[in-house]
């Protein structure tokens, strides 16, 4: 079972180093000769053996999920986590700004836990805008995502009615508020890039 593990591991590493353009280097080469990164992988092949099962399972876990967590964004997105997001300026109506991401391969951008938040708010204020369209909006009583995003998290300031006013916008300094579609607001994209 061990040497199941270890070979697993020893495979995630080799496919991080391949996966990322670097050559495979063999143990006859000198560490001073390798970039810092591939010192680094081969220090830990070589901790490998005195690991335990499950110390080599959560270690896996954490490289697959901080590989998960790099996204490679396109010109003029900014990377957060998983994704990309661009913030534009021009103000258009809530249907308007989705037609407009939806032209760049993108949605209104969701929010998904307070670190989003946090960031897209910062995001908002460092653009120079009080407040800006993002993805929520109500159907049916039930607010939903436009990127169909799980709706799990929220960060209401206030609430009018949502027969009335069924889109939702964040502030730069404080939570979100709905209003009638029609008004027009500056928004921000996301999109969810290829992964490596």
């Amino acid at each position: 079972m061990k040497v199941w593990i270890v070979s697993l591991m020893l495979c995630a590493v080799f496919g991080l180093r391949t996966a990322s353009g670097e050559a495979v280097v063999t143990k006859n080469e000198q560490n001073s000769k390798l970039p810092v990164e591939i010192v680094e992988t081969k220090e830990a092949e070589e901790q490998v053996e005195d690991l335990s099962p499950a110390d080599v399972a959560a270690k896996i876990a954490v490289e697959e999920l901080a590989i998960s967590e790099r996204a490679y964004c396109p010109p003029g997105w900014i990377n957060y986590r998983s994704r990309c997001f661009q913030i534009v300026r021009s103000a258009m109506s809530w249907l308007n700004a989705e037609k407009h991401c939806v032209s760049l391969r993108a949605t209104l951008a969701s929010v998904q836990n307070p670190d989003e938040q946090y960031f897209l708010q910062n995001l908002i204020a460092s653009a120079g805008l009080p407040l800006a369209w993002i993805g929520a909006y109500n159907f049916q009583g039930t607010w939903l995502w436009i990127d169909r995003a799980g709706f799990y998290y929220s960060n209401w300031l206030s609430l009018s009615s949502v027969s009335s006013y069924p889109c939702a916008y964040m502030r730069s300094n404080a939570g979100w508020s709905n209003t009638n579609c029609a008004s027009t607001l500056s928004f921000v994209c996301s999109i969810n890039p290829t992964v490596c």
